[in-house]
């Protein structure tokens, strides 16, 4: 398993790295911004991030979790010094699978993790087929075969750059596509997509 860590404080990177290689989570990388973290989500396959909700640059841990919803499948955990009413419901909109308060204890982390991963994955079944009956009754206009089989790498949990290389496309054309089967399912990410696709499967 493969973890990216995105937190501008170096110090709280290395603690929260520290505390998973204790659980057993050796592979863990560490970047300190918007920019390295998308560098890093281009060129490897991650199983969770870490992300730190104000990365004290231009563009936000928000940002990052809207680009990781719309563009990757990976569950994320927001770590943050804030707890009050207002910064919980700019969270909540970007679903998150865990939210860690700092300061944050050692058990905390591999925890958040552990749970984070059950949460996102349990309502898919990667054993069950697309109903295509029932994906057409949620969608606006029917799917053309190839957006069908972006669906089906959607619930394996692809990254754009694999379903590009499986599907033998650019990464552009993925995108294109994902772009369009969002307008057809009334959706603005991959996460209110994975909903509905949980619903369609026989």
């Amino acid at each position: 398993m493969e973890i990216l860590i995105v937190e501008d404080e170096p110090l709280i990177a290395e603690d929260i790295s520290y505390f998973l290689e204790e659980a057993g989570y050796k592979k863990n990388v560490i970047v300190h911004s918007y920019t390295q973290a998308i560098t890093q989500l281009e060129t490897k396959n991650f199983d969770f991030i870490f992300l730190d909700f104000n990365l004290g640059e231009d563009s936000s841990g928000a940002d990052l979790a809207k680009e990781v919803n719309l563009n990757y499948m990976i569950p994320f955990a927001f770590i943050t010094s804030y707890a009050d009413k207002n910064s919980i419901q700019q969270i909540k909109v970007l679903h998150p699978v865990g939210y860690i308060v700092k300061p944050f204890n050692g058990k905390e982390i591999p925890a958040v993790l552990e749970l984070g991963l059950e949460l996102f994955y349990s309502y898919m079944d990667t054993n069950k087929e697309l109903d295509l009956n029932k994906i057409n009754k949620f969608a606006n206009s029917t799917l053309t075969p190839q957006e069908i089989n972006i669906l089906a790498k959607l619930i394996e949990g692809k990254s754009n750059k694999q379903i590009s290389d499986e599907l033998f496309v650019s990464i552009n054309t993925t995108k294109t596509h994902l772009k369009n089967i969002f307008l057809k399912l009334d959706v603005s990410s991959r996460s209110e997509a994975m909903v509905i696709l949980a619903k369609c499967q026989s």
